[in-house]
Formats: C-alpha cells, sequence, structure tokens
C-alpha cells in the first residue's frame, strides 16, 4: 500500500521541507511509502542541489515576478515551478524498490507518470539520449535520458536522491508553461537569452498544448493516482499529511530550506 498525499499549495522552502520530513518519520515509524502531489505558491525557481544560487539564478528578475527560489536536495538543473503537478515519491528502508540501481527505480516509478499521461490521452515516454544543444542551466531547457516527453518535447522533469533513510524521487509535470518566465530567472546575457528561449521552444511542451485540451492540477492528479496504482501494483490509497510529520517539517524549513545557509550555500 502507498499513502497519496495531496498537501496543496505551499512555498518552495516549506515544500522541500515536507518532502524531508516525510522521508524521515516514514523511516522512523515504519509507515507505508507516500506518492505526494503538491503546487508551489507563489511560483518557485527550484535549483538542484550541486548548483550555485549566487552564479546562476537572477534573484533581481525572480522578485520583479513575483517568485520565490530554493535549493532542492536532489541533483540536477533549475526548474522554474509554476502551471504545473508537482510531484514526489518518498520510500523508506526496507522496501523491495530500494533493492534496484537508482535508474531502475527512477525508471520504474516513472512510468506510473507515463501511464497517467496515456490515462488522459497522450502518449510519452523517456528521452533515448542526451539533449546538449542547449547550454543553461535550466532543467527544461535540454532533456535528458531519465526525462518524459510527448511528441520529441519535454512534459516532465524529474529527480532522484537516496539516503541512509531511503528514496526521494520529485518532479514537474507541466500542464502548462511560459517559456520564456523560466529563462528570465537565470543569469545570461538577453543575446543568449533570446536564442536559448527560441531553441527551447521546440524543446518543451505542456499536457494542454500537446493533448489539445485543456489539462490541469485536479485531472493530472486523479490520473496519477490510477496511473501508479497499475505499475506499482498496490493499492495508493487517499490520505492526509499527519500532524507530527507536519511539526517536523516546520521545524526543517525554519532551520534548513529558509536559511540562506543552505539556498547559498555553493
Amino acid at each position: 500500500m502507498f499513502r497519496f498525499i495531496d498537501t496543496g499549495g505551499n512555498n518552495g522552502a516549506m515544500n522541500m521541507a515536507i518532502d524531508e520530513a516525510l522521508l524521515v518519520t516514514q523511516n522512523k515509524n515504519k509507515t507505508p511509502p507516500i506518492i505526494r502531489v503538491y503546487q508551489f505558491i507563489p511560483p518557485t525557481l527550484s535549483i538542484g542541489y550541486f548548483q550555485s544560487m549566487e552564479r546562476e539564478v537572477d534573484i533581481e528578475h525572480c522578485r520583479q515576478l513575483g517568485f520565490d527560489f530554493v535549493r532542492r536536495p536532489t541533483g540536477g538543473r533549475a526548474v522554474l515551478h509554476d502551471r504545473e503537478l508537482t510531484y514526489s515519491a518518498i520510500i523508506a528502508y526496507p522496501n523491495e524498490i530500494l533493492n534496484m540501481s537508482l535508474l531502475d527505480s527512477f525508471r520504474y516509478l516513472s512510468r506510473g507518470i507515463i501511464r497517467a499521461i496515456e490515462i488522459l490521452g497522450g502518449t510519452a515516454y523517456f528521452s533515448s539520449r542526451e539533449d546538449n544543444e542547449i547550454n543553461s542551466p535550466s532543467c527544461f531547457a535540454a532533456p535528458t535520458f531519465s526525462d518524459i516527453l510527448i511528441n520529441r518535447k519535454k512534459v516532465v522533469g524529474s529527480a532522484q536522491m537516496r539516503n541512509s533513510l531511503g528514496l526521494l524521487q520529485h518532479g514537474s509535470i507541466l500542464y502548462e508553461v511560459n517559456i520564456p518566465q523560466i529563462f528570465y530567472c537565470l543569469k545570461m546575457d538577453e543575446k543568449a537569452r533570446e536564442k536559448v528561449i527560441a531553441s527551447a521552444t521546440n524543446k518543451i511542451t505542456s499536457l494542454t498544448e500537446a493533448l489539445r485540451k485543456r489539462i490541469g492540477y485536479n485531472d493530472i492528479k486523479e490520473a496519477l493516482k490510477r496511473g501508479m496504482e497499475e505499475v506499482l501494483g498496490e493499492e495508493v490509497v487517499p490520505d492526509e499529511i499527519k500532524e507530527n510529520e507536519m511539526e517536523l517539517a516546520r521545524d526543517i524549513y525554519s532551520k534548513k530550506y529558509s536559511t540562506e545557509e543552505w539556498n547559498f550555500k555553493r
């Protein structure tokens, strides 16, 4: 059994804190694994663990747009979280999925997303190559072998980390996208920005654009629950975050993800 938790909208730091708190409490209390869905309010630029906020993010432009920013605990490149459903798969030891390699478990869990897109009426698949045409700190600018595409355009980007507690995989499923905004938040000269935006238009899509019908958060949420159930072969049970989980999340938020020490550590 998996718990299926919708935590609604939170700012970037709290969303990262909730993911971490759910992994910690699951490992400690030996509760079932979790599929979580959520949104970022306000829109948030998240950078990968190994990126430099100072070198790569235009903080002033983010603030002009009213956007937040945060460092993720997972790797990868920058992602603008706006008109999307963000999901996380949180699996603590012991679990058979953790016996898989990182890549195998990544693709296994991502097949639930591919199935969800099929339920919505689309045909999605993994990227078969690394796209190095665009040199950008943005995750969505250049699909990698682990991303999910529709019609050769990226629609889902994800990242996974493992530690002594278990596995955290989270990612963005776009239902709409404003491509120029992604790059407005990143540090680059205007000529380079224009070039990257033009190229990215041919590499990024959304479910609404690709499926040629309006897709929203709740549509993806319902399809993802079904898709995960089918792929995992387990019941995915709607649940709510518990008070002890939120209490820990608030503590992690204040001591880690909301601090300059964390967000500007590189």
